[in-house]
């Protein structure tokens, strides 16, 4: 986070986490939108960031449920 930017004042992305039965267990989704409301010049970086931070999250998640053997 930039310290010298008000993001109090700017619009949040929206997520949604849906859980759905799967064959071998339950399929996680997660979508985030909002991002075209972000300035263009920092759309590609917030979105970026938001992704690399959502790609570990979902493996800490797969770490955590699934069982280890």
């Amino acid at each position: 986070m930039d310290p010298d930017f008000n993001y109090s004042t700017k619009p949040s992305p929206l997520v949604v986490f849906e859980l759905e039965d799967a064959v071998d267990g339950t399929m996680l989704t997660v979508v985030e939108t909002g991002f075209d409301k972000k300035p263009f010049e920092r759309r590609m970086e917030v979105f970026d960031r938001n992704t690399n931070g959502w790609e570990a999250q979902i493996t800490r998640i797969s770490e955590y449920v699934s069982p280890t053997l």
